[in-house]
């Protein structure tokens, strides 16, 4: 073979080993460019299924009903993540796969987030019903009370008044503090989150001594009384009447300082509120506070 028929050989398998490495390159080319395009449409669908999904929380919130405005709060803050989560989503490109990744994690903490706040909610209904309930009779009973309110004086106007003076316990230095959530003075009624009523009741020798409990009843400006889980029942010549918190106290005759606190749990609104005390089945003092 002499040295021409090398050098053409040497170009042929030159040239097939070329064109088998193009060959090679070209499929795997074509396969990542598959893998590629397959990652793209990948991509896009999860966009839209994140987008789906954001969409489908915010329209849940929408419904969402509740007359709580701090949870009501709450409520706008997860609405606004949501809408800014949205707006992160439309400006992410489709070969950013971490990023869509963040987002779709994201997704699912806002979610998990709404679904605790629909089992809060639906406590709160299911509290806000009951209470309803409860504040209608009351409402009622208070109505009842107004239009009779002989009912406050009889005893008082079927003794004499030196009787009276000798046997009815009285309270003085009465003070309503209302306070917000940690525990400073507030005048509004968006602030308010509890009331401390302070009173001293008076010296009276002829009184009975013992322990016993002393009422205490919080009108709203509607005329309805507040109440929350610790609010109950007591009676008042011969008829049961709310109370919205008591206190034990022991008295025996001497001056005796006593305190208790009312924690609201349904909206407190501006206005005049009527506080009234009572204690042996009377009515041992009275005082008003004010909210804007």
């Amino acid at each position: 073979m002499n040295s021409t028929s090398k050098i053409l050989i040497v170009i042929i398998i030159i040239e097939t080993l070329l064109i088998g490495w193009l060959l090679y390159d070209k499929f795997q080319q074509q396969k990542v460019n598959k893998e590629i395009g397959h990652e793209l449409v990948q991509v896009k669908s999860d966009k839209a299924a994140i987008e789906e999904e954001l969409t489908s929380i915010s329209k849940r919130y929408d419904e969402l009903k509740t007359n709580n405005k701090e949870m009501n709060e709450k409520l706008e803050v997860q609405k606004t993540k949501i809408a800014e989560t949205l707006e992160q989503l439309k400006h992410v490109k489709n070969t950013d796969r971490y990023k869509i990744k963040q987002l779709q994690d994201e997704t699912e903490t806002l979610k998990s987030i709404m679904k605790d706040f629909v089992k809060q909610i639906d406590a709160l209904n299911t509290e806000n019903k009951k209470l309803h309930i409860e504040n209608s009779q009351i409402k009622e009973n208070y109505n009842n009370a107004v239009a009779q309110t002989e009912t406050l004086t009889y005893l008082k106007d079927s003794l004499s008044a030196q009787v009276r003076i000798a046997k009815e316990l009285k309270a003085e230095n009465i003070t309503v503090s209302p306070l917000n959530k940690r525990d400073h003075s507030t005048s509004r009624a968006s602030k308010f989150y509890k009331v401390k009523v302070c009173f001293t009741i008076d010296d009276n020798v002829l009184a009975r001594s013992g322990t016993r409990f002393a009422y205490i009843r919080i009108a709203a400006p509607d005329g309805i009384i507040l109440l929350n889980s610790e609010s109950g029942m007591f009676n008042f010549h011969d008829r049961e009447i709310a109370y919205s918190s008591k206190r034990e106290i022991t008295y025996n005759g001497k001056k005796t300082d006593a305190c208790t606190y009312f924690i609201a749990n349904t909206e407190i609104v501006p206005g005049n509120y009527d506080v009234d005390i009572f204690m042996d089945g009377g009515q041992i003092g009275e005082t008003t506070f004010s909210l804007k």
